[in-house]
């Protein structure tokens, strides 16, 4: 029997229980994810998703009122919720001896929320505002356009607050119906981690409990047992969207004009592999070497060399079927063109010359060092093996994921930057006070 740093169940109606304990904390941290997001929406109700996350928080069947709903705070924990693309997630952090008043506020914000027509108009106005926030904050803005060019023809390129016009013509029987096709408990996976008063053991996804985590496990069956299965059952991980179909052939080039921008805001990056991909380990080290950090290579040529830039980072996305990486610099607008070839020219020079050995071992240094650290937070493991779960993807502890870092060699990154760091897959979004330049188009080459 192969001892686990966390236990799994599934109860007969399909929902997924972890629980992961933690030695020597004082808090549990609890969640419900939902396998739905933005990209399950149609174009006509883009947004749903985040606004439905939005409106639970109004009033559920127990909790009535948001009064009633923000109890958790008033017994000094943290409450919140997030949507993104393919996931939704209900997420609280209290002390270990609240872990059921936490757990069942997921649970009545999940399954039990009020959805009332009164609240949606006021609520609406909030997101709109909020889509406005977006709008005058250029960095966000470039992001949303280097994304959107990447799947223009797919859900998976819609916004995750949605459109203006979609969202007013949102209403409760848009939001109930919604909740009620995608709020289903095979899509769902309850976590809890943290102080769960014993250590916990699993094999073969059987849980064998003791009195703790029979009380979880009770509470679970109890709240999230009577839940139906629906009669056409999906994976509720990649299923109901359709995949994308990479074909891109040249280099791509949007710009947003904002006449009262002070500063270029540019995203540079280039498609790669889906979450599930082994080369997803490779690519994390090759991550930090180029764009994490002070000791970053862009980092020390493009700001510190050059002075052309405050932020520059680099970071990678991926979802079931795709996925890009991508670097965001915030320039002065006559330095654009002098930036965007010291950024191309520092990818270039990579998958020339690759990278040295020294770099691969202080960068697997620095992903187990922020492991370490981020460990010693129960919400951080929520989302580690929730997300996995959520995803269908074999389920790494952390010490396997380290495992799979110390087995990357320096040929394996030459190789993968020889296999993604190409032309023709090249993608740049530009945010300024300029109209399109067609010379930026031309330095899109590697």
């Amino acid at each position: 029997m192969s001892t686990l740093p966390y236990t799994k169940t599934i109860l007969p109606n399909g929902l997924r229980l972890m629980l992961v304990p933690i030695p020597g904390v004082n808090s549990v941290a609890t969640a419900v994810m939902v396998g739905v997001g933005s990209r399950y929406e149609t174009r006509g109700i883009n947004g749903v998703s985040h606004f439905l996350e939005h409106m639970v928080f109004k009033g559920t069947k127990k909790y009535p009122t948001t009064e009633d709903v923000n109890f958790i705070e008033r017994i000094g924990g943290l409450q919140n919720a997030y949507t993104d693309i393919d996931i939704t997630n209900y997420h609280n952090k209290v002390l270990s001896t609240d872990w059921a008043s936490a757990l069942e506020l997921n649970k009545e914000l999940a399954l039990h929320p009020r959805i009332e027509q009164k609240h949606i108009d006021r609520e609406r106005d909030v997101i709109l505002e909020e889509m406005k926030r977006y709008e005058d904050e250029p960095a966000n803005k470039v992001g949303e356009v280097f994304h959107s060019m990447f799947y223009p023809s797919s859900s998976l390129g819609m916004r995750v607050i949605g459109e203006v016009d979609s969202m007013k013509a949102a209403d409760a029987k848009t939001l109930k119906a919604y909740h009620e096709r995608w709020y289903s408990p095979e899509r769902m996976v309850v976590v809890l981690a943290g102080n769960l008063g014993e250590k916990l053991k699993a094999q073969n996804s059987k849980l064998k409990s003791t009195t703790q985590s029979s009380k979880v496990i009770e509470k679970v069956e109890e709240w999230f047992g009577g839940m139906k299965k629906p009669s056409a059952v999906s994976s509720g991980r990649s299923a109901d969207f359709e995949f994308v179909q990479e074909r891109q052939e040249k280099p791509q080039l949007q710009v947003v004009t904002k006449p009262d921008a002070s500063q270029a805001h540019l995203t540079i990056g280039l498609r790669t592999f889906a979450r599930g991909s082994e080369d997803r380990f490779g690519w994390s080290i090759l991550n930090l070497i180029m764009g994490v950090g002070m000791t970053s290579r862009l980092f020390k040529e493009v700001r510190e060399k050059r002075g052309l830039c405050y932020a520059i980072r680099s970071g990678a996305d991926s979802w079931a079927d795709v996925g890009y990486w991508s670097v965001y610099a915030g320039v002065a607008t006559e330095k654009v063109e002098e930036a965007t070839r010291a950024i191309l020219g520092e990818i270039a020079k990579a998958k020339d010359k690759g990278v040295t050995q020294d770099e691969i071992n202080i960068a697997k240094k620095r992903i187990k060092t922020i492991l370490a650290f981020k460990s010693e937070d129960p919400e951080f493991f929520t989302e580690w093996y929730g997300r996995q779960e959520l995803y269908g993807m074999p389920v790494l502890t952390v010490e396997d994921y380290i495992d799979k870092l110390e087995s990357v060699t320096k040929e394996h990154i030459g190789q993968l930057m020889k296999k993604y760091f190409v032309t023709k897959t090249l993608n740049m979004a530009l945010v300024w006070n300029k109209k399109r330049d067609e010379a930026m188009s031309s330095l899109l080459h590697l």
